[in-house]
């Protein structure tokens, strides 16, 4: 019986080491991210978001490490935090390389990315344009506000309009998908938010999901081109 205790505990000791060896180097990236509240150590939280933070790949097998500690890096440098869903980890198809890791941003991300330069205060309110029989959205227009000098009221930094046909996502028989079918508002206002955003504060390179295209965007087992 002492035997089988000390084998059963030796194996936890060894699992547990193997975890720290294996995400030590991914605690750095997650300054600021993490609960301190928890008696768990880092590296066993950040095993356990792993999976959340990645998904599975076809084989249903976790990630690469050197993929998990790549999006740390990208959202510790962007100071986005992905456990509040400022920042995503979304594997895109290229032709060439097959999967590859590409973040992507929520709106409140890329709010938050903008009040970083110091400028952006808010968003304006959207001006939606529909079709003369007014039945289809046929563009959204959003405007964004900044505060150059903080002793006078914020003023219109610049305005994006995003036309729904350039930017409404739809699946193989050419109707909507769910989101852009039940909500081509929020959908299309949130394209156009984020354009006037990146466009108005100088941020490049990163996007929200409303704008990435659906077939380029690896779920399940299925990849399109």
């Amino acid at each position: 019986m002492v035997m089988t205790q000390n084998t059963e505990a030796d194996a936890k000791k060894a699992n547990a080491q193997k975890t720290v060896s294996i995400y030590k180097e991914v605690v750095p990236l997650t300054v600021g991210m993490l609960s301190e509240n928890t008696r768990a150590s880092k590296e066993n939280m950040i095993k356990t978001i792993h999976k959340s933070v990645l998904g599975l790949d076809k084989q249903g097998q976790l990630r690469p490490i050197a993929d998990l500690k790549l999006f740390m890096a990208q959202a510790s440098q962007y100071g986005l935090n992905p456990f509040k869903k400022e920042i995503y980890a979304t594997y895109m198809w290229d032709s060439v390389k097959g999967e590859a890791l590409t973040p992507i941003v929520s709106i409140h991300g890329l709010r938050k990315l903008a009040r970083q330069g110091g400028v952006y205060t808010h968003t304006g309110a959207a001006e939606v344009t529909m079709s003369e029989d007014g039945k289809d959205i046929v563009s959204a227009t959003v405007p964004v506000y900044g505060q150059y000098d903080k002793s006078q009221a914020p003023v219109e930094v610049t305005r994006y309009t995003a036309m729904f046909e350039e930017f409404a996502k739809t699946n193989k028989d050419g109707k909507l998908t769910s989101t852009w079918g039940k909500m081509p508002r929020v959908m299309i206002i949130k394209c156009a938010e984020a354009n006037a955003i990146r466009q108005g504060f100088d941020i490049s390179g990163i996007y929200i999901e409303e704008e990435i295209a659906s077939t380029n965007i690896i779920e399940g087992e299925e990849v399109t081109e």
